[in-house]
């Protein structure tokens, strides 16, 4: 049955693909994937980030708040969302300072071309990451995971839909990704 969502990824198939990289590019696409599962960010902004947005040139490290300016985002709404995870911040500390200029208006990240991705081509870039590791994945599993990780760490509705930037909570819902395991999680907690 096909509902329309992407596929959500686990984090043992999210290290699956990150192994799976190697070779030209292998730390920006880590960075990539990272920022979509870390972020809950779209391909679209992803594309549009700059290095100043997510790098301190100044002080030569990663940032942990990012600010998505309203011409990156979906909804044309400023937000911000937050790098906390440590591994995650040295893998794209490593990009940076190996592959990228200290340019704080260059682009993040790069195309096979040598621009800046567009949209689309961060969508099929993200996408063929995941199907050459095996995994059943497209460029919005990393926000659709991001989401579903958060609720079932406790987090609250309200919050993830503002990390998101969902102008309406049954959007926000959309993301959830439940299976039986949890499920019968949630049901073992019931006390009568």
């Amino acid at each position: 049955m096909k509902t329309g969502k992407a596929p959500f990824v686990s984090s043992d198939d999210l290290t699956a693909t990150i192994k799976h990289l190697d070779g030209l590019n292998s730390l920006r696409n880590k960075s990539i994937l990272l920022f979509s599962h870390y972020l809950g960010l779209r391909a679209k902004e992803m594309a549009a980030l700059k290095i100043g947005d997510v790098y301190d040139i100044k002080n030569r490290r990663v940032k942990e708040v990012i600010r998505l300016l309203a011409a990156y985002t979906k909804g044309g709404k400023f937000r911000e969302v937050f790098l906390m995870d440590d591994d995650a911040r040295s893998v794209i500390q490593s990009y940076i300072s190996k592959e990228r200029p200290m340019d704080a208006d260059a682009p993040l990240f790069l195309s096979q071309k040598g621009g800046a991705f567009s949209a689309n081509t961060m969508q099929r870039a993200i996408g063929k990451l995941y199907k050459n590791a095996g995994i059943n994945a497209s460029s919005h599993s990393g926000r659709r995971s991001f989401a579903t990780h958060l609720i079932r760490n406790g987090a609250d509705i309200y919050s993830v839909q503002q990390l998101m930037g969902h102008s309406s909570i049954q959007t926000t819902q959309e993301y959830f990704a439940t299976d039986p395991n949890h499920l019968m999680q949630v049901v073992k907690r019931l006390k009568i």
